[in-house]
C-alpha cells in the first residue's frame, strides 16, 4: 500500500487543524505534521505541537477539545499523545474499528 494516497486528506487536515483550534481559543505552534502508514495499510497523521507551559498544555488534551476535532473533520478518530511531547493522531483510513464488526 502508498501512503501517497491520504496526501489529499492529509493536506486538507493540516489547514484545518490551526483553526478548528482557533475556535477553542488555543493557538498552538505546530512544528510539523507526520503522515505515516502501518503494515496493515492504516494512515495515521501525527500532528506535532510545541505548546509551552504558559500555554496549559492540559487544554490541548480534553475530551471535548479531541471531540470537537473529531467533529470538525467529519468524524475522523482524533486521540492523543503527550508522553514525549504534544502530539494529535488523526486515522485517515477507514476506521479500524469497522473491521471489528
Amino acid at each position: 500500500m502508498s501512503v501517497e494516497r491520504y496526501l489529499p486528506a492529509a493536506r486538507n487536515v493540516a489547514q484545518a487543524i490551526p483553526g478548528i483550534l482557533a475556535q477553542r481559543g488555543l493557538n498552538p505552534f505546530i512544528s510539523r505534521f507526520v503522515l505515516t502508514e502501518t503494515q496493515q495499510g492504516h494512515a495515521w497523521l501525527f500532528v506535532v505541537l510545541e505548546v509551552g507551559p504558559l500555554q496549559h498544555p492540559e487544554d490541548y488534551a480534553t475530551s471535548d477539545v479531541l471531540e470537537y476535532l473529531s467533529s470538525a473533520l467529519h468524524g475522523l478518530p482524533v486521540v492523543i499523545s503527550d508522553s514525549y511531547g504534544l502530539r494529535y493522531a488523526m486515522l485517515l483510513s477507514p476506521s479500524l474499528l469497522q473491521g471489528a464488526n
